[in-house]
């Protein structure tokens, strides 16, 4: 019984397959496959989180910019818009969320402010002090 079993198994792997057989045997399991990853990688992806995206309570409302009153608080100074690319200043006008309001500040100070871990102290550049 078991040796008609085994020739029986050796005639049908030695018969000529069609290509539609070697194509279902073949390609199928790897297409499965690959939609399955494709689709955990998508799910994966929508639902990652932006680590740069700021939620919308720090936003600010309106961007601070240079104005009249800043430019007779602090004379000499100039927007930031009409300094010249490159050119460092030695101090800044920067306005502070936290203190709300328009401060002079060294360029060493405002840029240790804005490049420390904490976000709480970061500043906004308006003006800047030849």
């Amino acid at each position: 019984m078991m040796r008609v079993r085994l020739e029986s198994a050796v005639r049908r792997l030695q018969q000529p397959r069609s290509l539609s057989s070697l194509v279902l045997r073949t390609m199928v399991p790897r297409a499965l496959a690959f939609l399955s990853l494709a689709s955990a990688l998508l799910v994966g992806n929508a639902m990652a989180v932006d680590p740069l995206a700021a939620p919308l309570d720090q936003v600010p409302a309106t961007i601070p910019s240079w104005t009249v009153a800043d430019a007779a608080t602090h004379p000499g100074c100039t927007p930031t818009a009409s300094w010249p690319e490159g050119k460092l200043a030695d101090e800044v006008v920067a306005f502070s969320f936290r203190d709300d309001a328009a401060s002079r500040l060294a360029f060493d100070r405002a840029w240790a402010l804005n490049h420390n871990a904490s976000e709480s102290d970061d500043v906004w550049v308006i003006g800047v002090c030849p």
